[in-house]
């Protein structure tokens, strides 16, 4: 019976799924952008989520400003969800057509691949991350963190989709295939700025204490990997627009704890990111609960044990 209930919500799933597997792509983007505007009308308890989110992140805007932020997220939200069905039928045609990137960033691009250096290439829930996946198959000799879906039926078609240009999807379990492969000179992306619970360390972000992986940090500590912080924005038109943050190596002489060390570099992508999140406010995703863990959720439970 269990099979058969993910068979039928994998039905529901293909069937969002299949117009932007047809349509041309900026007829994507609109179709996008209208289930977006109708998700919208009803979805109480997400516009409150991420309504909540930006008063805290920024408590001098008025409720007309959060009001109107909201609702630009979720137009963003519609182009996301179009880029994410839609990426797995990029081409370098496409690249070239719609992809836009500074000197600076690419500078930085062209001169890491001369290194021939393994790559921590870290994003967060902020821009078109689904596009990121894409070219990074087609690019760079690329990886990602694939964390499976508990649906096994959605859980292939989006490990297929994902996979459709070439990245190398490590699952989130096997920690010494990233090392392998970042040894190897892969670029290996990391979407880490969900909440990490129990997990995680907590870094500031956005006017509030954040649980946060150390993951990157971490594999860039034993590895000797660089760290790439990337934006990948959508802009006018349908274009997509690439800003790229040098963080460098890991300086192990930095501090003399490891755990002092890996904080360190984790606050300064999470900084990375505010400081992208205020340029372009209405591409973070709001509508995640990025604050749920608090320190004194964790020193609770501590004292209850």
């Amino acid at each position: 019976m269990k099979y058969i209930g993910y068979f039928l919500s994998f039905i529901v799933v293909y069937s969002f799924y299949f117009p932007f597997k047809i349509l041309p792509y900026q007829w994507c983007l609109s179709y996008g952008m209208f289930l977006t505007n109708l998700i919208y009308q009803f979805d109480k308890k997400h516009r409150k989520v991420a309504a909540e989110n930006i008063r805290f992140a920024f408590p001098d805007y008025s409720e007309d400003q959060i009001l109107n932020l909201v609702k630009a997220h979720y137009r963003h939200l519609g182009i996301l969800l179009a880029h994410t069905l839609w990426a797995p039928r990029m081409t370098r045609a496409w690249l070239d057509k719609y992809l836009v990137v500074d000197e600076s960033s690419l500078k930085i691009e062209e001169d890491t691949k001369r290194e021939g250096v393994g790559v921590i290439l870290i994003s967060g829930h902020f821009g078109t991350w689904e596009i990121l996946v894409q070219f990074l198959g087609i690019r760079m000799k690329g990886g990602g963190i694939y964390k499976k879906v508990r649906n096994p039926f959605v859980d292939t078609l989006l490990k297929r989709m994902r996979s459709k240009n070439g990245v190398v999807l490590v699952p989130v379990e096997e920690s010494t295939q990233v090392i392998k492969l970042l040894k190897q000179g892969y670029w290996i992306g990391f979407g880490a700025d969900q909440n990490a619970g129990k997990a995680g360390i907590f870094v500031p972000f956005m006017n509030r204490q954040a649980s946060t992986f150390v993951g990157p940090a971490l594999m860039a500590y034993l590895t000797g990997a660089k760290m790439l912080y990337y934006s990948v924005l959508a802009g006018e038109n349908g274009k997509v627009i690439v800003r790229v943050k040098d963080l460098g190596l890991v300086d192990k002489k930095l501090y003399p704890k490891k755990d002092d060390v890996i904080r360190h570099y984790t606050e300064l992508w999470t900084k990375t990111l505010e400081e992208e999140v205020k340029l372009f406010p209405e591409q973070y995703f709001w509508v995640h609960r990025r604050w749920r863990t608090q320190p004194q959720q964790i020193d609770s439970n501590t004292n209850s044990n």
